[in-house]
């Protein structure tokens, strides 16, 4: 299932503030004209939005609830990211998509820029204008004549050969300029690499000189009634050769003059014949009802972005309605009358009610009254002479050519069914060779793979041996396991306790690296000290030295003062005895040594 609304808008307000937008009275419907001109503001291409519109509506409502159109702005933000448009990347976690404001005249002018651009490479181009001038065009055109051996040549399905052209010629005047000629040949050239013919010409594709700057398609929504249409209609010979089927307007109507047996003077019926139409008269009214409110404009027509929401109602396929669209729209103008739309009602009607398919043609009985002539009307009346004989062959003359152009109509579909039923058993037989082929492959595979399935089957074997081996070794590394585990749980214990003594012995570290610090300051300061204390001591030693050099002199002149004062003390006894003739003569020697000794210790 999808995600719900929430996760859809990631949170963001912006997807409800545009969902408000687009339905103000919350209905829980946004039609698909108006979802397809909101999500054209997202710069995203035509066929982008086409598939984001395929997505959204895949129950083919032909309109959007709030989820789907929460889906289709989810898958524009993924689009805009530069992802694939699926389902697939709604998950993902994206920025809200952006919408641009197409009123703004800078985006105008951009518009016109992107507009200008072709898609057609100017290699192909070149290639594709040289065919084109090979083939002899007539004032600048190309009949279907001439471009449908070139098609042909493709080796395309008719039907995709008749998609191409009705793609190619924009303009819908059954001939081809060089700018259609190339488009031609471009869609040729890509459905041969396999790649899909799109369902409406993308705008890239357009060529530049046809392109109406005020169109806002949507592939799948507004555009697919007017953009399909082409597909049973047209005038071009190109068509009616590659269909087998020519549409109505290419079946030449039926002769008058072979009916209109009356003489000059001839009068009418004078009673009004009841036409025989195949919509019922009480649908008439419902249908006439629906028409007068879709016709907003009061015109007495209606465009396929009017009716496209009460068409996709119905839930048939975009390609079931195109149909029907062409077959409804019988002037091929674009847009249906109250008549035209009550058939194309009608023919909706018969597929979901009864399933019955829409014809290849109309048949006489589908044309809207108001265009019939007398030879296509079915109600049998040719016109009146008064002679019963002359009546009765003229509308038995009337009948005839109304069963000769049902039998024609018969034959041709008939003709086409042998055409695709052959067609049909080619292509089974072609199938069944393949199959034939790939059955033989296959048989030839399943021996190979019945070999390879034993070998397997040995290998698993041994594998299982190995597993058990495997089994035991990882219940003894388990068991390993637990014990390391113990011993680690062991050993952190271990090392948170060591952790804790390491952290007291970095404490203590530090605590003596402060003490150490102190200790060596107080070194230095102690050195400092020392040093003073030793100069103090060498001049406390000098002093002592020259001290001690004194107190020797000082002792020998002491000695000397000594033997003096004994030389005097034995004058004196010899001077107190009387006897001065041994007196020695001491004051020369006292003086001397007074004034010498003595001096000479002073001087020191």
């Amino acid at each position: 299932g999808l995600s719900p609304l929430v996760p859809l808008s990631n949170g963001s307000p912006a997807y409800e503030n545009h969902y408000r937008q687009l339905d103000p009275g919350n209905t829980g419907k946004i039609s698909a004209g108006d979802a397809a001109q909101f999500l054209k503001k997202s710069g995203l291409s035509d066929n982008t939005l086409g598939k984001i519109w395929d997505l959204a509506d895949s129950e083919r409502k032909g309109y959007l609830d709030k989820r789907g159109f929460f889906i289709a702005l989810r898958l524009v933000a993924s689009a805009q990211g530069g992802n694939d448009i699926s389902l697939n990347n709604l998950n993902q976690n994206l920025a809200a998509p952006k919408f641009k404001d197409t009123n703004s005249p800078l985006l105008s002018a951009s518009m016109t820029t992107l507009d200008s651009q072709w898609a057609i490479r100017p290699d192909e181009k070149g290639k594709f204008e040289g065919i084109f001038e090979s083939l002899s065009p007539v004032n600048g055109l190309l009949s279907g004549d001439k471009v449908r051996p070139v098609l042909v040549n493709s080796k395309l399905p008719l039907d995709v050969l008749g998609r191409i052209w009705d793609l190619s010629d924009v303009d819908k005047d059954g001939h081809l300029d060089k700018e259609e000629f190339t488009v031609a040949m471009h869609l040729v050239y890509r459905a041969m690499e396999k790649e899909p013919v799109p369902t409406s010409l993308p705008a890239s594709l357009i060529p530049p000189a046809k392109r109406k700057k005020s169109a806002v398609t949507l592939p799948g929504a507004v555009a697919v009634l007017p953009a399909l249409s082409g597909l049973t209609s047209g005038p071009a010979p190109v068509i009616e050769t590659l269909r087998s089927t020519p549409p109505l307007s290419s079946t030449a109507p039926l002769s008058t003059s072979a009916v209109n047996l009356s003489p000059k003077h001839s009068f009418k019926s004078s009673s009004q014949p009841v036409v025989n139409w195949v919509v019922p008269m009480a649908d008439r009214e419902r249908y006439d009802d629906i028409f007068k409110k879709t016709d907003t404009d009061g015109d007495g027509l209606v465009t396929g972005s009017e009716v496209i929401e009460i068409f996709m109602q119905s839930t048939l396929s975009q390609t079931m309605l195109a149909q029907i669209w062409g077959l409804a729209d019988t002037k091929q103008v674009g847009k249906l009358t109250r008549e035209q739309f009550s058939l194309a009602m009608y023919l909706i009607q018969q597929k979901v009610a009864k399933g019955i398919d829409p014809p290849s043609t109309l048949t006489p009985e589908m044309i809207p009254p108001s265009e019939r002539t007398d030879g296509t009307s079915s109600t049998g009346s040719a016109e009146l002479t008064g002679i019963k004989e002359l009546d009765d062959l003229s509308q038995e003359i009337a009948q005839l050519q109304r069963e000769k152009f049902i039998l024609d109509q018969e034959i041709r579909e008939k003709e086409e069914a042998i055409r695709q039923q052959n067609s049909d058993v080619q292509d089974m037989q072609n199938d069944l060779d393949r199959e034939s082929s790939s059955l033989q492959d296959l048989e030839s595979q399943k021996q190979d793979a019945q070999e390879r399935l034993e070998e397997m089957d040995q290998q698993r074997s041994k594998l299982e041996g190995m597993l058990n081996d495997v089994k035991q070794k990882c219940q003894e590394e388990t068991q390993m396991i637990s014990s390391l585990q113990s011993q680690i749980r062991s050993q952190e214990t271990d090392l948170r306790s060591q952790e804790d003594e390491l952290s007291r012995t970095k404490a203590d570290l530090s605590r003596l690296q402060e003490e150490e610090a102190q200790l060596e300051q107080s070194l230095l300061s102690g050195r400092v000290q020392l040093d003073s204390i030793i100069k103090s001591l060498k001049t406390t030693q000098e002093e002592i030295s020259q001290a001690r050099s004194k107190l020797s002199l000082i002792q020998d002149s002491q000695k000397e003062m000594t033997k003096t004062i004994e030389e005097y003390n034995s004058a004196l006894s010899d001077i107190n005895g009387g006897n001065f003739s041994n007196l020695p003569d001491l004051s020369g020697g006292f003086a001397e040594k007074e004034n010498g000794g003595f001096r000479s210790v002073v001087r020191r």
